[in-house]
């Protein structure tokens, strides 16, 4: 007799989500494989989010709404203890999954029982959902691999190789454990949870695209791009600190030099996109 399936829950913490919500959550319904769990946490948004929320009705949606304001780490340690699938999936309201997203990123956890994580590649998109890069991530990581080697390889490349939160998929129980999201390194807040999920443990490196990851104006790296190069950089040295990486001398100072051009990259790929959908608008 075969196991069966494991359940799969998409999370969506949202802050003045409009007006991308309704597509995000569109591309999250029209799943091949449908989630058994959708929670969308809002979190004191003033746009119109929370009453479209209030108007939305879908049998298959959650909306746990926030007390008060709080932190977007906050507001996503929510949305992730809210999950009682097997499977979790964290999207930002602005992202948007592929349709077989969920499908392939959970088929590809059950063929690998020991992995807790699997991450695939990304398009990238502009506000008006034009694509700038049509593949990223992983660099040349594939299949189950242990999760210390995918984060040297991100270290040494100066690059979060994962990708964004819609790009990856986690075991429930192993998420969970490592919560809160921690937003000491706010540029990086993703990518140090990873190392803290992954650390020890086996990832899976899935060669498909399946999620959009949407540039926008207000977005941090563009306008802070040296500050997401210092975060990378203090990430690296936490995690020397703690032991869960090792680099040498010379393999350090690649990292720092990688993380000053990936910075300089997506401050251009940035200005680029933003640029060109200004010109499309006008």
């Amino acid at each position: 007799m075969s196991e069966a399936a494991p359940t799969v829950a998409v999370v969506i913490p949202v802050h003045n989500g409009m007006p991308y919500l309704p597509h995000t959550l569109e591309t999250v319904l029209s799943q091949s494989l449908r989630p058994t769990e959708i929670i969308v946490v809002e979190n004191g948004s003033t746009d119109g989010t929370a009453d479209w929320l209030d108007q939305f009705d879908h049998p298959k949606v959650r909306v746990v709404t926030q007390d008060h304001l709080v932190s977007p780490a906050e507001n996503w340690t929510t949305a992730v203890m809210a999950a009682s699938a097997d499977l979790v999936k964290l999207v930002c309201a602005d992202d948007l999954l592929m349709p077989y997203a969920l499908e392939r990123q959970s088929a590809a956890l059950s063929a690998h029982p020991q992995a807790v994580m699997v991450a695939s590649y990304r398009k990238i998109v502009d506000q008006s959902g034009n694509v700038v890069a049509a593949r990223r991530g992983l660099g040349s990581l594939r299949g189950e691999i242990p999760g210390q080697v995918a984060i040297k390889s991100c270290a040494l490349r100066g690059v979060n190789a994962f990708g964004e939160a819609a790009a990856v998929m986690f075991r429930r129980a192993e998420l969970q454990a490592a919560m809160p999201w921690d937003d000491s390194l706010p540029y990086v807040i993703d990518l140090d949870l990873y190392s803290r999920v992954v650390a020890d443990r086996q990832v899976v490196m899935l060669p498909e695209v399946h999620a959009a990851f949407r540039l926008s104006a207000g977005s941090w790296t563009r306008n802070l791009s040296s500050l997401q190069q210092d975060h990378f950089n203090r990430w690296v040295d936490r995690l020397i600190e703690r032991g869960q990486l090792q680099l040498t001398g010379p393999e350090l100072t690649r990292a720092r030099l990688m993380a000053a051009v990936q910075a300089t990259a997506r401050r251009a790929a940035y200005e680029y996109a933003l640029l060109r959908d200004r010109a499309q608008r006008s």
